[in-house]
């Protein structure tokens, strides 16, 4: 977790000093394992998090005797109470236990704008972004190989013709089919993007199937630009936008 989004997730700007201390403490203590924190520790921990330097006589005496979060050692070092600190597991730990959040933030694709339309379509647009962020570009890849697979699917469902891409069981074709078919579709009617479709198509099959191809950033920065107009096109064509 970073530590923005834990003052933002714990209200900890509006919070008394204290008790922000308290919280940057914790913080600490779940991210390092950090249990012992001297006062210079609590003040330089406060301005990283944006705050004041307080005065750290006053603090010590709110954290030890009046808060009693804290036990102070011989040499002056806090240590969490542990009435204190289950106390805060049990208020917050749980941040440190979410399975759905995705932390992005428009790092390839644009949240603002290609977000909101479509609860599934957002999920994968953030874990493109996130992919993308951490350098896990196979994953980026098929991940955006997949957004452009389900868009060229809306597209002909918004079309009321998505019968002419599935096979006799009902199954939607392979990608490949799938491209071939809306780029010489007459009544989808596509612009110029269509003669790159494929283009985006390989660099996601290649990090889907490939036995020894690695996807590098530049693979990805070398398809943006196009994919980008393709969000563009489908995202108009299938009425998400």
């Amino acid at each position: 977790m970073k530590l923005l989004d834990f003052i933002e997730a714990t209200n900890a700007s509006n919070q008394p000093e204290a008790k922000r201390a308290t919280l940057v403490c914790y913080f600490e203590y779940k991210e390092n394992q950090t249990s012992s924190f001297s006062m210079n520790d609590i003040s330089t921990m406060l301005q990283h998090a944006g705050y004041c330097a307080p005065n750290k006589s006053r603090l010590n005496n709110a954290l030890v005797k009046t808060q009693k979060a804290f036990l102070s050692d011989s040499k002056g070092n806090l240590t969490f109470r542990p009435a204190a600190l289950q106390q805060l597991d049990r208020e917050y730990a749980q941040l440190w236990n979410d399975c759905i959040t995705v932390e992005s933030s428009s790092e390839l694709i644009d949240e603002v704008k290609f977000c909101g339309k479509e609860h599934s379509i957002d999920s994968l647009i953030k874990q493109i972004n996130h992919s993308y962020n951490a350098n896990c570009y196979d994953a980026c890849a098929v991940l955006m190989r997949r957004v452009f697979e389900i868009l060229i699917v809306f597209t002909y469902q918004k079309f009321g013709i998505s019968s002419e891409i599935k096979d006799t069981h009902g199954n939607y074709h392979q990608l490949e089919t799938l491209v071939n078919k809306i780029i010489n579709n007459s009544t989808i009617d596509l612009g110029r993007i269509k003669k790159d479709f494929h283009l985006i198509r390989q660099v996601g099959n290649y990090s889907a199937h490939s036995l020894t191809y690695i996807a590098g950033k530049k693979d990805i920065d070398d398809i943006n630009l196009k994919y980008r107009v393709m969000l563009d096109e489908l995202f108009s064509k299938s009425g998400l936008v």
